[in-house]
């Protein structure tokens, strides 16, 4: 099994890199008590076997976008009907993420908008799609990890 051949180092990396996509191959040996030729061959062996997959940034999503305002929807749809109504979804310029889950939903679909009236538009939007039978919308308050 992969996670059994992750060695302390190799998940000290991965711990550190998943805090600071930036931090230095130096100051990643220094907090483990290794070289930087080290993490550097750690950090290529593990790209390679797929442990890491890429290296990203973490962005604020306002922001960017100005989407102020977000929420959830909670989406069911007829049987059979998940990947057209997904691709319905996915083509909404407000739909942030949609995820087919397994529960008394078939779809959680991330939202968000510049205020209210944009929110109320987009699940206007959703509930005209073909096949959804259902939506229930979450509004997001604050987020504390994300």
């Amino acid at each position: 099994m992969l996670s059994e051949k992750l060695k302390e180092v190799d998940r000290g990396i991965i711990e550190c890199l998943s805090k600071n996509a930036r931090m230095t191959f130096v100051d990643i040996g220094k907090t483990l008590g290794v070289s930087d030729a080290t993490v550097y061959n750690r950090v290529k062996r593990l790209m390679e076997m797929g442990v890491i997959k890429r290296f990203t940034i973490e962005v604020d999503e306002a922001a960017v976008t100005g989407k102020r305002t977000r929420g959830f929807m909670l989406v069911n749809v007829k049987p059979g009907s998940v990947k057209d109504v997904s691709k319905h979804l996915v083509e909404i310029e407000r739909v942030n993420e949609v995820h087919e889950v397994h529960g008394s939903e078939d779809l959680i679909v991330k939202v968000g908008a510049k205020n209210l009236g944009g929110l109320r538009s987009v699940i206007l939007d959703v509930r005209e799609i073909p096949d959804v039978v259902e939506t229930e919308f979450l509004q997001v308050f604050k987020t504390w990890k994300g």
